[in-house]
């Protein structure tokens, strides 16, 4: 217990180092996957510094910013490679606020699919298709393949199938499939 103490006031130690501001003055908020922006809430006492710093510490950005109100300063990091980044925002006493972001492009799942069984033998099959790709569903009862049907429907499909006399009811499976790549497989839940 007294190691856990020790660590977290050691924590909330080096935190305060990093930032002398404790409000919301100033925020750094990451708003696309290579943008960022610095808002100041209410005006500077005087000139603010933003640096922007790569994973090895090296200066990507140096901007002096003289304001005499509140505003917010968007910087587009496009040109830049992806990585690791950390903004620091300061003024003549020192650090205001840090952050540190990730200019890696998040993807998102291509197709989202669900299967809930609605019925003793029946199963709704939801498959949302977020590119105009075509999609390939495939059934199966256990390890042996029951069903194909290939869906031209770019957008998705929702359908509701019936097995008749399932060998193993708890181990229907779907597999989907698009033409673009994207493959899963679903069980009822």
């Amino acid at each position: 217990m007294k190691k856990l103490m020790t660590m977290l006031f050691v924590a909330g130690f080096a935190t305060g180092a990093f930032a002398y501001n404790d409000d919301k003055a100033v925020e750094i908020r990451q708003t696309e996957p290579a943008k960022v922006v610095v808002a100041v809430a209410e005006a500077p006492a005087g000139t603010l510094v933003v640096k922007i710093m790569d994973s090895e510490n090296n200066l990507v950005l140096r901007d002096r910013i003289s304001k005499t109100e509140a505003f917010a300063k968007r910087y587009d990091l496009n040109a830049l490679p992806v990585g690791q980044y950390s903004v620091e925002v300061s003024d003549v006493n020192g650090t205001l606020r840090t952050a540190t972001f990730n200019t890696a492009v998040k993807t998102k799942p291509v197709v989202f699919s669900r299967v809930t069984q609605i019925g003793e033998n029946q199963y709704r099959l939801l498959v949302s298709n977020l590119e105009a790709k075509d999609v390939t569903v495939q059934i199966f009862d256990g390890d042996k393949l029951i069903h194909t049907e290939e869906v031209n429907n770019p957008q998705g499909l929702h359908k509701v199938y019936t097995i008749e006399r399932p060998g193993f009811p708890d181990a229907i499976s779907f597999k989907v499939t698009t033409s673009g790549g994207f493959e899963t497989y679903v069980a009822s839940k």
